[in-house]
């Protein structure tokens, strides 16, 4: 079966599940078949050499000739430097002249009103920066069993969307639309086998600065996966936070996760795989960590 036929049935079959939408499916299957059909593009011939080009150098080089410099005409620039002096000294006498009409008091109070009033650049850079509104998904990504690190809903499909671009290894033209945010949230996404012959994937989105999760800033939601070959394999889902560990254990502690810090662990249950769940630092943060592995 050729690879695209491939495709289009995995396309098919994550339309059927939900993880694709009518618009996405019709645009994901449009490419597919406009790659199928793409004719291959022939290999570009290589230039034949160019034949060296005869040099136009002369047989001989001609003597140079010498010829007088002009003799030097008389500069003008004494008459401008003359105008200009006396320009000078017309100027400075009416500048003083003009200050003597004016009292000196009068002078010293309009000298303290211009250095008493800010300049156009002073106010831009006193006026405060528009402060982002935090937008907070502690209703949206919720989970339906903390303890065993079950997603909710919402949260769920948002996990088979990032896993959806993995099976088609990229996630261009997958979003992900979250009631909070006024656009939907684009999906990255990436998939190969690395040199011991592992398939590998990865997803994930992205949220806007000041994006919280009952307190914490939320940085991303991630999804992996990672099947070595003749040997079982993993799937993985996180939560991103920009916080610590040990702040980021506090607050799940709260919400009934009960899940240590990395290398501790707490085991799942499963009725296919069983699982872990364990808090690791990441640069810049940490993260909730799940594991399912057979």
């Amino acid at each position: 079966m050729s690879d695209w036929i491939e495709q289009l049935e995995r396309l098919t079959r994550l339309h059927k599940d939900g993880a694709l939408t009518d618009e996405e499916f019709a645009v994901q299957k449009a490419r597919l078949l406009e790659a199928k059909d793409a004719p291959a593009q022939p290999a570009p011939m290589p230039e034949p050499p160019q034949a060296p080009v005869p040099s136009a150098t002369p047989a001989y080089t001609a003597e140079p000739v010498y010829e007088p410099e002009p003799a030097p005409q008389k500069s003008r620039v004494s008459l401008f430097v003359g105008l200009g002096v006396v320009a000078a000294g017309i100027l400075g006498a009416a500048a003083w002249y003009g200050s003597r009409a004016v009292p000196d008091d009068q002078l010293v109070a309009a000298g303290a009103v211009a250095s008493a009033s800010p300049s156009g650049a002073e106010l831009a850079t006193d006026a405060p920066e528009p402060t982002p509104t935090p937008v907070a998904l502690d209703g949206s990504l919720a989970f339906a069993s903390p303890s065993q690190c079950q997603a909710g809903d919402t949260l769920e499909k948002v996990y088979k969307k990032l896993e959806a671009g993995m099976d088609l290894g990229s996630g261009r033209g997958l979003t992900v639309a979250l009631d909070a945010f006024e656009s939907p949230l684009a999906i990255t996404a990436k998939s190969g086998k690395d040199k011991d012959e592992v398939d590998t994937a990865s997803a994930e989105i992205r949220f806007p600065a000041e994006t919280t999760w009952h307190g914490l800033k939320l940085s991303r939601v991630t999804a992996s996966r990672y099947y070595p070959p003749e040997s079982d394999g993993s799937d993985s889902r996180t939560l991103n936070f920009l916080e610590p560990p040990e702040k980021v254990r506090k607050t799940l502690a709260r919400l009934g996760f009960g899940v240590p810090v990395a290398p501790d662990y707490a085991p799942l249950e499963n009725e296919a795989c069983g699982g872990s769940m364990q808090i690791e630092k990441r640069d810049g943060g940490s993260a909730l960590v799940c594991t399912w592995g057979c």
